[in-house]
C-alpha cells in the first residue's frame, strides 16, 4: 500500500478529527521512524510523548510477546498480577498509596475529579468546585476539557461543566481571587505541554501547595506528558520539593500501549468504595506487564540523569541560538520537554525540519516543541540544532 492510497482510505472512512500530514509510516527503530515508500525520519515528537524508549525496544518488543503468549485480558473482577506490580512499583517512587488504571491520560484526569469531588463530599459544605490554570491542557472528555482553559479546544462545546474556574501560572494572588469555601482542588501541569511549554516558578508551585493545605484543598498534579523521566526527574512535581495529594499518569507509562494511571495519597483512596468508578479494560495483563518493564528502565538513577544531561545539552544549544538570532524570542522548559517561541508561527518551522526529514511538533501557535524519546544522543540534539539554525539563518 502506498501513502496515497492510505491517505485516500483515511479521508474516506475516519472521522476528521486530526489535521494530518502527508505521511504515513510501517515501522520505527530507535528513535528513526520509515515511511511506507521507506524514506527514513528522525523523530523529535515520540508519538508526543508516549515512545520514550523508542521503537522497537527489545525489551518493550519481548514482553509483548511473553504477555500475549500468556493472557491479555481477564477484567478487574480478578486479581491481576502485572497491575499489583505495577502499582507497587508507583507507590514505592511517590507519595501515592493506591493507584487507579485506566486507559489514557483524559481517563486519568476524569478519575482525578471524580476522586475529588467525592472527597469533598465530606465538608459541611460540600466542596466540589476546582482551581485550574490558563493555557491548560488535560484532555478531551468533559471534564477535563472543562479543566483545560484554551479555548481552540473549547469551542463548539459549550456548556462545559460548573464549577471550574482558572488561575494564571506564577501568579499566587490570581489563585488566591479564584478559592472559595467551595474549592475542593487546584489542578496544575508541572511543565505545561500543549500551553506553550510553560515550566513554573518554585516558589510559586511551593506557594501553591501552601495554599492548598492552609485551605484544606487537594493538589492535583497532572504529569500525562511532562511525567515518567520526561524532565530529568522520575516526575516532574519533585523538581519543586512538592508533595501531592493525586497524579495523573499516561503516554509513556507503558512504551505505546494505552495505559492512564491516577495516584492517591492518603487523604484521598480512603474515600472511594467499590463500584464508584471503574475501565474495563483499565490495567489489564497486557499493559501492565510491559508497563513494569518500562518503568524499571525509566526509573533507573543513571537513566534518568542521562536524561537530565541531554536536556541540560539542548537547553544550553537552544539558548545560544536565542542569542545569536532575534526572531526566537524565548526557550522554555527543562529536561527533554522544551520548546522555543518565535514571533512567526511555529508550523513554518515544522514543514522546514519535516523537508530536512526531522519530525518535531508545535505547543500553541508561535511554540516549536521538542518532545524526542528518551533515548536520544548527543549528536542526535547537534543534527536539529544544525537544521534549526540553517531555518533562522535562511529566514533573518
Amino acid at each position: 500500500m502506498t501513502t496515497e492510497e492510505v491517505i485516500s482510505l483515511t479521508e474516506q472512512n475516519i472521522l476528521k478529527t486530526y489535521s494530518r500530514v502527508p505521511l504515513a509510516f510501517e515501522r520505527g527503530e530507535g528513535i528513526m521512524l520509515y515511511d511506507l515508500e521507506g524514506v527514513e525520519y528522525l523523530d523529535f515528537t515520540a508519538g508526543l510523548g508516549v515512545n520514550a524508549l523508542g521503537y522497537a525496544h527489545p525489551v518493550i518488543t519481548d514482553l509483548i510477546r511473553e504477555q500475549a503468549d500468556r493472557v491479555i485480558h481477564t477484567s478487574n473482577l480478578f486479581h491481576i498480577p502485572s497491575q499489583a506490580v505495577l502499582a507497587k512499583k508507583l507507590c514505592g517512587r511517590s507519595f501515592g498509596e493506591r493507584v487507579f488504571f485506566c486507559n489514557s491520560g483524559t481517563e486519568a484526569i476524569e478519575g482525578a475529579l471524580k476522586f475529588t469531588r467525592k472527597w469533598g463530599k465530606q465538608f459541611t459544605v460540600p466542596k466540589t468546585d476546582f482551581v485550574a490554570f490558563k493555557n491548560s491542557f488535560h484532555g478531551r472528555t468533559y471534564g477535563a476539557l472543562s479543566a483545560t482553559m484554551q479555548e481552540k479546544y473549547r469551542k463548539g462545546f459549550d456548556p462545559l461543566l460548573p464549577g471550574f474556574s482558572y488561575g494564571i501560572l506564577d501568579d499566587i494572588e490570581s489563585v488566591e481571587r479564584e478559592v472559595t469555601e467551595r474549592t475542593a482542588a487546584v489542578i496544575i501541569e508541572p511543565l505545561q505541554g500543549e500551553g506553550g511549554i510553560n515550566f513554573p516558578d518554585v516558589n510559586f508551585m511551593r506557594n501553591l501547595e501552601a495554599l492548598c493545605r492552609d485551605h484544606d484543598m487537594l493538589l492535583i498534579v497532572d504529569e500525562v506528558q511532562c511525567g515518567m523521566g520526561r524532565t530529568g526527574r522520575l516526575f516532574a512535581h519533585e523538581h519543586f520539593g512538592i508533595t501531592p495529594d493525586i497524579m495523573t499518569l499516561a503516554k509513556p507509562l507503558a512504551g505505546g500501549l494505552p495505559i492512564g494511571a491516577t495516584i492517591t495519597g492518603p487523604r484521598v483512596w480512603p474515600v472511594i468504595a467499590p463500584g464508584e468508578h471503574a475501565s474495563t479494560f483499565g490495567g489489564n495483563h497486557f499493559v501492565t506487564g510491559v508497563a513494569c518493564g518500562v518503568f524499571d528502565i525509566i526509573s533507573d538513577p543513571d537513566f534518568l540523569a542521562g536524561v537530565a544531561e541531554k536536556g541540560d545539552y539542548l537547553a544550553h544549544k537552544l539558548d545560544k541560538l536565542r542569542e545569536k538570532y532575534p526572531l526566537i524570542k524565548e526557550v522554555r522548559g527543562k529536561g527533554l520537554l522544551m520548546g522555543v517561541r518565535f514571533d512567526f508561527p511555529a508550523s513554518e518551522a515544522v514543514d522546514y525540519f519535516r523537508n530536512e526529514r526531522i519530525l518535531v511538533c508545535t505547543a500553541g501557535p508561535d511554540v516549536l516543541r521538542f518532545i524526542p524519546p528518551l533515548i536520544i544522543t548527543m549528536s542526535h540534539i547537534d543534527r536539529v540544532i544544525e537544521i534549526l539554525e540553517r531555518f533562522l539563518r535562511e529566514k533573518s
